[in-house]
């Protein structure tokens, strides 16, 4: 790990400690958590709306393939 320094408004530090009192966990961990929580839904986030984005962008030339969608993945497996 790599020692840092944070900062914090007053009534949040105050809830960190409160957390931190009633679950056991250092402020260091409780903060390393939510970060990661936070980082890892941004990262979903940006995957879901890559995936959105690429939506009707490619072409199939098949045009029946969103009714029978099953029936093609059948034929080619």
């Amino acid at each position: 790990m790599v020692r840092t320094q944070i900062q914090f408004e007053k009534g949040t530090y105050e809830k960190l400690k409160a957390r931190s009192k009633k679950t056991g966990s250092s402020i260091s961990e409780i903060v390393r958590r939510a970060l990661d929580r936070n980082m890892e839904t941004e990262e979903f986030d940006q995957k879901w709306l890559r995936a959105a984005e690429s939506m009707g962008k490619f072409s199939s030339g098949v045009q029946d393939l969103s009714e029978k969608h099953d029936q093609y993945l059948a034929d080619r497996w």
